[in-house]
């Protein structure tokens, strides 16, 4: 859905015909659109269906695609590949306001808040006793309230200063909100997820549906990426996901294959179901395969990080080469002979997604430890060489707080590569002017000269034309 941010407000009942029906347990509810507009809001079916239609309106580019754009060909992991003016202007840092993937995300990501607001604006006034029953009212308000600042942390880590919007608009005015500080909008975040602790269920159907696990995963991400990190508060998180009941998959390899879907490890997943089903992941179809060059391919700097470090089970289970030496396309950075594309995206139309696991929390951890104290690397050792075991790496050589700090911030790289993550690590470890001006390609020539202007994105000219209080 491409609708604008001052196009907010709206008939409720045009959203709700707006809305797919969904068939797994992901997304079992009745169809949105046997909601009328006269009992749109009045029983707790209705609450469910609102709640059902912010889940299936995160089946968009910025959720399904775009996330790990940003998060790791604006990054030393990726380069832009294909042909996508505006995927080469996030790869060169030459972004400008005109670039139309930062206008779909802009807009894919209000459209969540705003679908998230509808539930939190009229499900506390639905007048039904069935929704008090197991507070399942508080578990709704909480999943929308989770969905909407886990949309507001993407805005603000993008944007920095993005409009609060935590109401449907009533007016003009409200339609054209101003930015609000960086420290507003994490405040709301935090808000909303101490919330979503005290209300959401502890364990659902599957790892599509936000629970209390998920939601203090998030605040542990959102307190280490706050202007001055709150280690504590990491650790407090990180501790209390870790105790709701996650565990290690014993195979890496084993967390990318279908059959391991909704594993143990799985803290927060997209469902897909195929395109002959309610949501197909089209993603997969754009990473690899032949007949045109594909997006994100993985870059030389990132392929040199797995070899120096021996990392052949994460490496081969993020990266397969492939020879496409019979492809009518070139490429500046990789022979064709023996070309790299990603490897954690393998069914097709099927293939569930990761938001969240496991082993980034354990690895935040480790980063919280590491950063109380001086002589937290030594509370830090075995976190990291936990996750390193699993995939046979002897552990860690670091022993400073320093070097710990470089062990975590490379063992990130390694496990979490194409999920979403190396970009926003390199934000708020505040190294990404320096990392990014460090990368070279195969020939050692640098890629990027980039300042701390280019870190942010430039707010999309579209919605400064119709909202000029931006």
């Amino acid at each position: 859905m491409k609708i604008k941010l001052n196009n907010y407000i709206g008939m409720a009942a045009v959203l709700l015909l707006s809305l797919q029906a969904c068939k797994k347990d992901f997304l079992d509810k009745q169809p949105i659109t046997q909601v009328t507009p006269d009992k749109a809001f009045s029983d707790a079916e209705a609450a469910e269906k609102l709640i059902q239609g912010v889940y299936d309106g995160m089946y968009i580019d910025y959720f399904i695609w775009d996330y790990m754009t940003n998060g790791d060909v604006t990054s030393d992991n990726a380069y832009a590949g294909g042909d996508n003016s505006a995927n080469f202007q996030i790869n060169d840092f030459t972004t400008n306001s005109t670039n139309g993937n930062l206008g779909r995300d802009w807009s894919g990501l209000y459209t969540t808040i705003k679908n998230a607001n509808l539930v939190l604006d009229n499900v506390p006034n639905i007048e039904d006793p069935a929704l008090d029953e197991g507070n399942r009212r508080n578990q709704i308000l909480a999943e929308a309230r989770a969905i909407r600042a886990y949309s507001y942390f993407h805005l603000v880590r993008l944007w920095g200063p993005v409009p609060l919007v935590v109401k449907v608009p009533a007016n003009i005015n409200e339609m054209q909100p101003a930015r609000a500080s960086v420290d507003e909008v994490y405040a709301q975040i935090i808000e909303d997820l101490d919330f979503a602790v005290a209300n959401a269920r502890t364990s659902a159907p599957n790892k599509g549906f936000i629970t209390q696990g998920v939601a203090h995963a998030i605040l542990a991400q959102v307190y280490a990426a706050l202007p001055t990190p709150n280690w504590a508060k990491v650790l407090e998180e990180t501790n209390a996901t870790i105790a709701s009941g996650y565990s290690l998959f014993g195979s890496y390899d084993g967390l990318f294959q279908m059959a391991n879907e909704n594993n143990s490890e799985s803290i927060w997943e997209m469902q897909y179901d195929g395109w002959s089903g309610a949501h197909g992941n089209w993603m997969p179809s754009v990473i690899v395969g032949s007949g045109w060059k594909k997006f994100n391919t993985p870059s030389v700097d990132l392929v040199k990080a797995f070899d120096s470090e021996g990392d052949d089970i994460r490496k081969n289970s993020s990266i397969k080469f492939i020879d496409a030496s019979t492809e009518a396309w070139s490429d500046s950075y990789w022979s064709k002979d023996s070309y790299p594309f990603i490897n954690k995206y393998r069914y097709d139309d099927k293939n569930n997604a990761y938001f969240i696991r496991l082993a980034e929390i354990i690895l935040l951890k480790a980063e919280a430890l590491n950063e109380l104290s001086a002589t937290g690397w030594l509370q830090a050792k075995p976190l990291v060489d936990q996750i390193r075991g699993r995939v046979n790496l002897l552990g860690t050589t670091a022993i400073t707080q320093a070097s710990m700090r470089a062990a975590i911030l490379k063992e990130r790289r390694l496990e979490l590569a194409f999920e979403g993550y190396r970009w926003f690590d390199l934000l708020r470890t505040k190294t990404a002017v320096t990392t990014m001006n460090a990368e070279t390609d195969a020939d050692g020539k640098k890629l990027h000269s980039i300042t701390e202007a280019d870190l942010l994105w430039p707010i999309p000219q579209a919605e400064v034309d119709r909202n000029p209080n931006l």
